[in-house]
C-alpha cells in the first residue's frame, strides 16, 4: 500500500511538472497545435466518398468469396432490374415492345456491360428452340417487334411455351416487362444506377413508368443518406454549443469545448485523408459522434478548471490543478476508448474497420488537445466571470436519486439490480439478428419506392447463385446436368423461392424440341451421346450465361421474394443438406451460395458471432489499461463493471423490444460504451483525487499510511 501510494505522488508530482510547462510555454504550445493542424488539415484534400456494398461485407466468410468467384467469371453482383410499365393497359402492344427493344439495344452498348447477361424479350442471350422439317433454329426470342395482333399471340406463345422464361421477361400480371442489365465488377454504385437510369431518358413523353432495382440502389440510398447526414453535422454543433452555454453561463464556457470539438474533426479527418479510410455509409456520421465526445470531454475538464477556480481565485493555478487531477482520468478514459473502438478493426468487414479506426482517430485527438492546447490557452485567457452554479433541474433529480439509494438498503439495491439483469439476460436470448435490407430504407426513399413499384408485379428481386464446378467439358455429362436439375427441384419447393434457372432448362428445352412425342418430353435426357448433341446443336449465346467457354462450370439462379436472412439460411442449409445427401459426380464440387441473398446472410451472421466477440474484447482491453493505470485488478473491475451491465441491459432491451442486433445497433452499443469510460473513470478517480488534492494532504495520508502498515 505505501509503495502505491508514493508512486500515486510521484505520478501527481510529474503531472504537476507537465502542467507548468504549458502554462510558462503557452504561446509555443499554441504554435505547435497551430502548425500540426495545419499539416493535418491538409490531409483533408485526400479524402474521397466510396459507397461500395463490398465494405461492408466479410471478407472472409465462404458465403462472400463464393460470391465472389461467381462474379468473376459470371457477373451478378451488378445486376439492374428494370421494369417498363404502361400506365394502361398491358405490355403486350407494339409500341410498348418497341420500347422494350430499344431498352434492351441501348443496355448492350453501354460501358461495362455483360452483354450475355443483358435478359429481355429482345436480348441476344434469349433464345427460342424451334424444330421445323427435322432442322433446330435456334433464334432470337423477339428479332423483330410484332405489329399485329397474329405476331403478338405467336410472341406469346413462344414465352408461354418456355417454363424457363415464362414470368422472367413479362410479369404473370402481364403488366410489366422485365429487362436485366448486369456490369462488370470496377464500377461505382451511383455509376451503374446513372447508366441504367438514362435508358429511361428517351421516354419521358410515353405513357410508361419505369422502376429500377438492385444492388446499386443500395450506395445510392448510402449517397442519399450521407448528404442528409452531412446537413445535420451544424444542427449538431449549434445544439451542443446552445446547451454548453447554458450550462456554463459563459462565452469561455462554450466556446472552450467547442474549439475542442473543431480540431479534434479537423485533426480525424487528415488522419483518415493520410491513412487512406474513405468516407462511406458507416464513417459518414464520426463528425457528429466527434463532436459530441470531444465536447463533453472538454466540459468535463472545464467543470474541473471551473471549480478549482472557484477554490483559488487564480487562473494559472486553477489550470495547473484541475490539469493535475484530470489528466490521468481524461488520458485512461480516452485510452480505452480510442483502442475499443481500433478493435472493431478485428472484426473483418472493411466498413466497420474504417469507422473503428477513424472514431479512434477522434478520440485520441480529443485527449492530446486537451492535453496540450486547452490548458495552454486556459492559462492565456482571463478568469471566466460566471461559475455554473448548484442548482438546477438536473441537480434536483440526481439528489432525490441519491437519497433514495443512501436510504435504502443494500441488499434491496442489489436484488433490484440482479433482478434487471436477470430480465436482461432473458431478453438477451430473444435478439432479432435477421431482417429485411428494406428496413434500411426510408418508405419514402427513392430505392424503396421503386423496389415497392417492381415487386407489385415481379417479387423475385434476390438473388441465391449455386456454381458446380469439374473438369473440362463435366458442363456437358448427363451426370451434372441431372443433378443441376434435381437441386432446382428440391429448391424450387420452398415458399422463398420464386423461380430457379439454369443450364438444365436449356437442355430440357432442346430435348422438349426433338422429342415432342415423349411423354415427358421437357426432362434431361438420360443418354450421354443424345446430350451431347443437344447442346452442340443448340449452342447460342444464351449457354454464355450459364457455362464457360471450357464447359467446366454450370451457373444455378434461384431468384428468390425476400432477402430476410431468417429465411435466406434454412434455404441455404437445406440446399447444402440436400448436396451432401445427393454427391454431385466425382470430380465435381457444388459451391452453395453466392448471390445478395446468401451474402446478406454472411454478414447478419458475422455480425451475430463476431460483435459479441468484439464486445469481449473492448471489455478486456478497458478493464486490462484501467487496471495498469490505477494500478489494482480490483480498481479494473470498479471501472469496467457499470459498462458491463449497462452492455447487458442494451442488448437485453434489444431482445424484448424486438429491435434488430445488426450493424447500426451494434455500432450504437460500441458509442454507448464509449461514453461510459469516462463516468467509469470519474468515479473511479474522485476519491483518490479529492484525498491526494494538495502536497500536505498527499504527505498526512503517507504517513497515516505507514503508520497503519
Amino acid at each position: 500500500m505505501p509503495d502505491q501510494i508514493s508512486d500515486q505522488i510521484a505520478g501527481r508530482m510529474s503531472f504537476e511538472r507537465y502542467a507548468r510547462f504549458l502554462t510558462n510555454h503557452a504561446w509555443s504550445v499554441l504554435a505547435a497545435v497551430a502548425l500540426a493542424t495545419v499539416l493535418l488539415a491538409a490531409g483533408m484534400r485526400r479524402l474521397r466518398a466510396e459507397f461500395n456494398f463490398e465494405a461492408s461485407l466479410p471478407a472472409g466468410h465462404p458465403f462472400v468469396q463464393i460470391d465472389r468467384r461467381i462474379r468473376q467469371e459470371f457477373g451478378g453482383r451488378n445486376t439492374m432490374i428494370v421494369a417498363i410499365v404502361p400506365r394502361d393497359g398491358n405490355v403486350w402492344r407494339p409500341e410498348v415492345l418497341e420500347v422494350v427493344q430499344q431498352v434492351t439495344l441501348a443496355a448492350l452498348r453501354l460501358p461495362d456491360v455483360i452483354g450475355q447477361n443483358v435478359v429481355s424479350l429482345a436480348a441476344p442471350s434469349v433464345r427460342h428452340v424451334e424444330e421445323s422439317g427435322g432442322a433446330i433454329s435456334v433464334d432470337y426470342l423477339m428479332r423483330e417487334v410484332p405489329r399485329t395482333p397474329e405476331e403478338i399471340a405467336r410472341l406469346r406463345a413462344r414465352l408461354d411455351d418456355d417454363p424457363q422464361l415464362r414470368g422472367l421477361l413479362v410479369t404473370p400480371d402481364d403488366q410489366a416487362a422485365i429487362v436485366m442489365v448486369d456490369f462488370w465488377d470496377g464500377v461505382a454504385g451511383h455509376d451503374i444506377y446513372e447508366r441504367t437510369a438514362g435508358l429511361a431518358a428517351p421516354y419521358r413523353d410515353r405513357p410508361l413508368d419505369f422502376w429500377f432495382a438492385g444492388e446499386a440502389m443500395f450506395a445510392l440510398q448510402d449517397l442519399e443518406q450521407s448528404k442528409e447526414i452531412a446537413w445535420r453535422i451544424p444542427i449538431t454543433f449549434a445544439v451542443i454549443a446552445a446547451m454548453l452555454l447554458i450550462s456554463f453561463r459563459s462565452l469561455q464556457g462554450m466556446l472552450v469545448p467547442m474549439l475542442t470539438a473543431t480540431l479534434t474533426t479537423v485533426w480525424a479527418l487528415g488522419l483518415m485523408g493520410y491513412t487512406g479510410i474513405v468516407i462511406d455509409g458507416w464513417n459518414v456520421a464520426v463528425p457528429i459522434l466527434l463532436i459530441a465526445v470531444a465536447a463533453a470531454h472538454s466540459a468535463q475538464m472545464l467543470k474541473r478548471y471551473a471549480e478549482e477556480v472557484e477554490r483559488s481565485h487564480d487562473n494559472r493555478a486553477a489550470v495547473i490543478a484541475s490539469t493535475v487531477s484530470m489528466g490521468p482520468v481524461m488520458i485512461a478514459a480516452g485510452a480505452t476508448a480510442a483502442l475499443g473502438f481500433a478493435s472493431l478493426a478485428l472484426f473483418g468487414v472493411r466498413s466497420i474497420g474504417n469507422f473503428g479506426l477513424s472514431c479512434a482517430y477522434g478520440i485520441a485527438s480529443a485527449v492530446l488537445l486537451e492535453m496540450t492546447f486547452i490548458p495552454a490557452l486556459r492559462s492565456l485567457l482571463p478568469v471566466p466571470r460566471r461559475v455554473p452554479a448548484e442548482g438546477g433541474f438536473t441537480h434536483r433529480v440526481l439528489s432525490l436519486l441519491h437519497g433514495a439509494i443512501l436510504h435504502a438498503q443494500g441488499r434491496r439495491v442489489l436484488v433490484a439490480s440482479g433482478v434487471a439483469l436477470g430480465a436482461a439476460a432473458v431478453g438477451a436470448c430473444f435478439i432479432r439478428t435477421y431482417g429485411s435490407t428494406r428496413e434500411y430504407m426510408p418508405r419514402d426513399s427513392m430505392a424503396r419506392v421503386h423496389l415497392d413499384q417492381i415487386e407489385k408485379h415481379f417479387p423475385g428481386t434476390v438473388s441465391m447463385n449455386i456454381l458446380y464446378e469439374g473438369p473440362p467439358g463435366s458442363a456437358r455429362t448427363v451426370g451434372v446436368i441431372q443433378h443441376v436439375a434435381a437441386l432446382q427441384e428440391e429448391i424450387d419447393r420452398d415458399p422463398l423461392v420464386l423461380r430457379t434457372t439454369s443450364l438444365a432448362d436449356l437442355v430440357k428445352s432442346l430435348h422438349k424440341t426433338f422429342n415432342s412425342e415423349d411423354p415427358r418430353p421437357y426432362r434431361v435426357p438420360d443418354d450421354q451421346e443424345l446430350l451431347a448433341q443437344l447442346m452442340y446443336v443448340g449452342e447460342s449465346p444464351a449457354f454464355e450465361r450459364f457455362t464457360d467457354r471450357a464447359l467446366s462450370e454450370v451457373l444455378l439462379v434461384a431468384y428468390l421474394r425476400d432477402d430476410d436472412s431468417a429465411r435466406v439460411g434454412p434455404l441455404v442449409r437445406h440446399a447444402q443438406a440436400w448436396v451432401a445427401a445427393h454427391p454431385a459426380p466425382d470430380g465435381v464440387q457444388v459451391l452453395i451460395a453466392g448471390g445478395v441473398g446468401p451474402t446478406i446472410l454472411a454478414v447478419n451472421e458475422h455480425t451475430t458471432h463476431g460483435k459479441l466477440l468484439n464486445t469481449l474484447v473492448v471489455l478486456c482491453v478497458i478493464y486490462g489499461v484501467s487496471s495498469v493505470m490505477l494500478r489494482s485488478a480490483l480498481g479494473g473491475l470498479y471501472v469496467v463493471s457499470p459498462i458491463v451491465a449497462t452492455v447487458a441491459i442494451l442488448f437485453g432491451v434489444l431482445g424484448w423490444t424486438g429491435t434488430r442486433l445488426d450493424m447500426g445497433s451494434a455500432s450504437v452499443i460500441a458509442m454507448a460504451v464509449d461514453s461510459l469510460i469516462s463516468g467509469a473513470w470519474v468515479r473511479a478517480a474522485a476519491k483518490p483525487i479529492a484525498l491526494l488534492r494538495s502536497k500536505a494532504a498527499m504527505c498526512a495520508f503517507l504517513r497515516s499510511a505507514r503508520m497503519a502498515a
